[in-house]
């Protein structure tokens, strides 16, 4: 039952497509591009709705099309499934080779809606190349993806591109207000989402995310001075929480950057989290400029090393070692 009205943020993206209604400049194939629970799904719902909307106020949610989208039984809307963990060259063929020529069955378009469209395999993406080379007129594709790199230079060639941005914190904070949610301190999840909408909601309502930003806190204010064993034993209390890594993550990069903030500065004013200003404060007064700036650059290879699936615990332990000038 959305309209674009709905949508927070992505209003460069918002104007573009309302445009694209308004004259009936639709393109053949669109990608909406962004990190998880940004919206893409929402703002493709909401063109794929209005594409084929029978009012002049599109989407009107009230019309036929409306409606029968809404309960997902549009026939002329048709979801491309993976059969397997990833989309394959049979899913491309059953689902959209074999039935594209088909005409709609009553309305103007025939949208083609692909979730997860950047996990295609390679032959997938190349059967779909076919199709998007010499589209039928009423033919639409709208490909959700996570990662755009992902997809051949034939496939991005042939597609408008709309990436999505991370949200500002402002922005999710006002969501969050708004929608009613509970939570004693917004601005902590707002700044956890890493802009996400999505993950800002999934944060708000787990139980473990204050105790667990808590634990890595108490940790962070653990490391100035810390004998090399006291790091070690504070490297076993990360990988408890081993589970959560790139959350983890996500609340020393936050912690790092305040800190940076304070240090260069010599003043709160510039900091994300008011409500630890003061262990910010007292963190900074034990440890050097050189030595913050040394740790977020070990934050950042942790990440990557963590993603290239090393031993969790001994990237802690090195990560850990760094950030206290080991």
């Amino acid at each position: 039952m959305h309209r674009f009205s709905d949508v927070y943020g992505h209003e460069a993206i918002i104007k573009n497509l309302e445009k694209s209604l308004a004259t009936g400049s639709c393109s053949h194939a669109y990608i909406f591009d962004g990190i998880a629970g940004i919206g893409k799904k929402l703002m493709s719902g909401i063109f794929a709705k209005a594409l084929q909307c029978e009012s002049s106020a599109r989407p009107c949610n009230e019309c036929i099309s409306c409606r029968a989208f809404d309960v997902r039984n549009h026939p002329d809307i048709i979801y491309v499934k993976a059969s397997g963990r990833t989309i394959g060259v049979d899913d491309i063929r059953e689902q959209v080779s074999n039935i594209v020529n088909i005409r709609p069955y009553k309305y103007t378009y025939k949208i083609f809606i692909v979730h997860g469209a950047d996990q295609m395999t390679t032959a997938a993406q190349n059967a779909l190349l076919k199709t998007l080379e010499e589209p039928p007129s009423y033919a639409v594709f709208l490909l959700i993806s996570e990662n755009s790199n992902n997809f051949l230079p034939t496939i991005l060639s042939r597609c408008v591109m709309l990436k999505l941005k991370p949200l500002p914190v402002n922005l999710i904070e006002e969501y969050l207000v708004r929608n009613n949610y509970e939570h004693i301190n917004f601005q902590s999840v707002a700044l956890a989402s890493g802009g996400s909408i999505g993950k800002s909601i999934d944060l708000i309502t787990d139980e473990t995310f204050a105790e667990h930003q808590k634990e890595v806190y108490d940790i962070l204010n653990s490391l100035p001075g810390a004998a090399l064993w006291d790091i070690l034993l504070l490297a076993k209390r990360l990988e408890k929480m081993k589970d959560h890594s790139v959350r983890s993550l996500n609340f020393i990069q936050i912690w790092y950057r305040d800190a940076l903030a304070y240090k260069g500065t010599g003043s709160t004013g510039r900091l994300m989290q008011k409500d630890v200003q003061d262990r910010i404060v007292a963190f900074c007064d034990r440890m050097s400029f050189r030595k913050l700036v040394c740790g977020v650059d070990a934050i950042a290879e942790a990440g990557y090393n963590l993603g290239a699936n090393s031993n969790y615990l001994l990237t802690m332990e090195i990560m850990l070692m760094k950030m206290a000038g080991r």
